[in-house]
């Protein structure tokens, strides 16, 4: 079979880059390991409960162009989240009354270092923190970048959270993430795109202007590629499922690679017969719990859902707790709301989650740049020879593990594809 571009995943990035190049009458082959699209976007829709449950991507993070283009063009509900954030010490919640500006303030100190240092290395610097802003800091950089307080890096936090500027407006998609990769998919055009999946690229080997891509069972050709991979695939030991090889190696990539990281994260979703939750008023509650230390609401909808969520060490305490990582969730929760555990094992009617970390097609979550990594992202996208391009999340400099950022670096792409090889 031969194409003029082979795009390996059919998530964000992917299907957003075959359907530009699909639009532009180019064919493609879109091939994705899964049996579904959507890479590390999974939901989940129940007969009986009218909300959504994700099993990955959920929040809508500031009003990314590349992402409320295609809410608006759809026509998607989406609705923004209340900015209500606590602190709870054995069930007694404390009102974070500025939330963002405290995590800004922090990050603004990290503007003085000369050199990178991890993030934790910066915090044991920071003499005039309070205990419970150390702890704050330390668990936000572990809950929201997923990564490793020891092992990210401080100055890569200084300029990658733009979002984060002020109050970040953040939303949720009422009918759920997967209604975004519904149209991204809608959008290809089947005359022009063949959309393999269960299909796992396990040898890439090309040359300037060719790529032929080994699926086991068939190849694929084409003139060009676009890898969309995960960096866990990308850093996966060659005899492990999922694992790419590529012929000639991309020395430049495995050297920015070495600089960044795989996040590492456990998220739960609970359902409740009673929503025990709402007296708080809070949409996220903030711990100090070793095992999951976040929690959120689905307010302003009410809907009977819980979700924990748990990232860094503490993600690795708890998966290191199977087969009882609900077990140590629920003890969580008893702790976070002051309930007791007896009454939630009552009221709980269902547990939603997915390890990320053991799924041979992600292995982690969104990624992170290590210390000495901060222009390691920008490395990961740069095109190789006119011949082989780069998308997802880890490739992006300014939206690092988001949703937004792979979609836009899946345009992006195409886009540079188009005008440098298949014009």
């Amino acid at each position: 079979m031969t194409f003029d571009v082979a795009v390996i995943g059919a998530g964000a990035a992917g299907l957003a880059a075959a359907r530009t190049l699909s639009g532009a009458g180019k064919r493609v082959c879109l091939i994705e390991a899964r049996e579904r699209a959507g890479g590390r976007i999974s939901t989940l829709h129940l007969p009986d409960l009218p909300v959504p449950i994700e099993f990955g991507a959920e929040f809508l993070h500031g009003e990314a162009a590349s992402t409320f283009e295609i809410v608006d063009a759809a026509a998607l509900p989406v609705y923004q989240l209340h900015d209500l954030h606590y602190f709870s010490r054995n069930g007694s919640m404390t009102r974070i009354r500025d939330f963002w500006g405290d995590v800004e303030r922090i990050r603004a100190r990290i503007g003085s270092l000369e050199r990178d240092i991890s993030f934790a290395e910066f915090l044991r610097k920071q003499r005039s923190i309070s205990p419970r802003m150390r702890k704050l800091a330390c668990n936000f950089v572990e809950g929201y970048h997923a990564a490793h307080a020891d092992r990210i890096s401080a100055l890569a936090l200084r300029v990658s959270d733009s979002e984060q500027e002020g109050a970040p407006k953040q939303y949720r998609l009422a009918s759920g993430y997967d209604s975004v990769i519904a149209w991204m998919r809608a959008g290809l055009d089947p005359n022009h795109v063949e959309l393999r999946f269960g299909s796992i690229a396990k040898r890439v080997q090309w040359s300037k202007g060719r790529v032929e891509i080994d699926c086991g069972t068939f190849n694929v050709r084409a003139r060009a590629a676009i890898l969309t991979i995960p960096i866990g695939v990308w850093k996966a030991p060659q005899d492990q499922e999922g694992a790419i090889v590529f012929d000639p190696p991309l020395r430049e990539k495995e050297r920015a690679l070495a600089h960044l990281e795989t996040g590492h994260v456990v998220r739960i979703t609970f359902r409740f017969r009673e929503r025990f939750w709402e007296k708080h008023r809070a949409t996220f509650v903030h711990t100090d719990d070793r095992f999951m230390p976040t929690w959120w609401t689905s307010a302003p909808m009410r809907s009977p859902l819980l979700v924990g969520w748990a990232g860094g060490h503490c993600a690795d305490a708890l998966l290191a707790e199977h087969p009882a990582i609900i077990d140590r969730a629920l003890d969580s929760m008893s702790r976070a709301f002051g309930i007791p555990r007896r009454r939630l094992d009552a009221l709980l009617a269902g547990t939603w989650m997915h390890d990320w970390q053991s799924d041979p097609f992600s292995r982690g979550a969104y990624s992170y740049a290590g210390v000495g990594g901060a222009g390691a992202h920008a490395v990961l996208e740069k095109p190789i020879r006119n011949t082989l391009f780069f998308a997802g999340e880890a490739t992006s400099t300014d939206e690092t593990g988001t949703v937004a950022g792979a979609i836009a670096t899946g345009y992006r792409a195409a886009q540079k594809l188009l005008r440098g090889v298949l014009t």
